[in-house]
């Protein structure tokens, strides 16, 4: 019974992600929130303690997005998804049980997330607005707004991961 549910979850976290996934790829002004919503579904296998679960539903979320935006063609959410914000619950999750120091997780994380923004301004100009100067200088922006915002995205992450386990534990899934 336990690896029904724990099926049943992986299953509707993918679901859900596929959709927000789907429509952050079809309204370019929802991209990047849809892949933070996104990631917040691939909490849920999390909270029942299963690594299997969440690189499963991580796993098809990213093929179920690529197969209903496009065959891939248009994937200005699923990069950021794909490469980072799909696995970072679950990385936090293992650091967290392995009690790997906290400040040398978050500079790797960050390290991480940097490298997440440069990419995607490289392969989808998402980032790019009519701001001349921005456009410019967008690298180097990227770089220095994203180490510092980092961490607090990465906290606050942390608050919403115990918020899932807690909700899932209420419910008795």
């Amino acid at each position: 019974m336990r690896n029904a549910k724990l099926i049943a979850i992986s299953a509707i976290a993918s679901a859900f992600a596929t959709v927000f996934l789907t429509l952050g790829n079809w309204f370019t002004t929802f991209s990047l929130s849809g892949a933070f919503t996104a990631s917040l579904c691939m909490m849920l296998p999390i909270a029942k303690k299963s690594y299997k679960g969440a690189v499963l539903a991580y796993l098809s979320t990213v093929v179920l997005t690529g197969v209903f935006s496009g065959f891939f063609t248009r994937w200005e959410a699923l990069l950021p998804f794909a490469v980072f914000s799909g696995l970072h619950p679950t990385v936090n999750y293992f650091l967290e049980e392995r009690k790997v120091n906290k400040i040398l997780a978050v500079v790797l994380k960050d390290i991480w997330f940097v490298g997440t923004l440069l990419l995607t301004q490289l392969l989808t100009k998402i980032y790019v607005g009519e701001n001349e100067f921005i456009n410019k200088y967008i690298y180097p922006i990227l770089i220095i707004a994203g180490a510092l915002v980092f961490p607090l995205y990465d906290h606050l992450m942390g608050i919403f991961q115990r918020s899932v386990i807690t909700i899932i534990k209420r419910l008795n899934l």
